[in-house]
């Protein structure tokens, strides 16, 4: 049967959810963490665990940060635009692609987002120029554009394989034996 008429099985659809879920998730804890920033209670309690909790991947710079409320986002704008990205194409990816269609694109897109990120760091840290919003969210929104193509397809051969039992290759009877 040709791969890309093979129906999509379950797992395909649950992986494909998960990842759809915790990105929604994610983007959802990005915004939620300025909006409730300074609120009494529990709220205000949520946004400062939010804040600590994108602290790990984020540096969280107010002159590299969007705001809302008074309060910047979760994460820089640069991390912004890479989630936002993510997000967008994670819940189109279903229309754009078959969750049972395993195919990459080529490394190079990918190098190529990381590249254009590198670069606009390094040239702003050396001097050269000073990056600005526009520059750190065009450069994140490409990465974040490109990731789901590798992840999403990545995630459910993952799976796939993890689950999926080895095929036993059936061994020729001995001729002497059977003769």
């Amino acid at each position: 049967m040709d791969k890309n008429k093979q129906e999509i099985k379950p797992y395909q659809k649950a992986v494909y959810s998960v990842i759809l879920v915790i990105t929604l998730l994610w983007s959802a804890g990005i915004l939620a963490a300025p909006l409730w920033a300074g609120e009494p209670g529990i709220r205000g309690g949520i946004s400062d665990l939010l804040y600590m909790f994108y602290s790990k991947s984020c540096h969280q710079l107010e002159s590299r940060s969007l705001t809302i409320a008074g309060h910047i986002f979760g994460v820089c704008s640069r991390c912004t635009s890479i989630y936002a990205g993510f997000l967008l194409i994670t819940m189109i990816y279903p229309f754009i692609k078959k969750l049972n269609n395993f195919s990459l694109p080529p490394l190079w897109v990918l190098l190529t987002g990381a590249g254009i990120i590198a670069l606009d760091v390094f040239l702003d840290a050396v001097g050269v120029y000073s990056n600005t919003y526009l520059s750190r969210e065009i450069t994140g929104a490409f990465l974040g554009l490109v990731l789901p193509f590798y992840i999403i397809p990545g995630s459910i051969m993952l799976i796939n394989e993890f689950f999926t039992p080895p095929k036993i290759i059936p061994q020729k009877e001995d001729n002497a034996k059977t003769g």
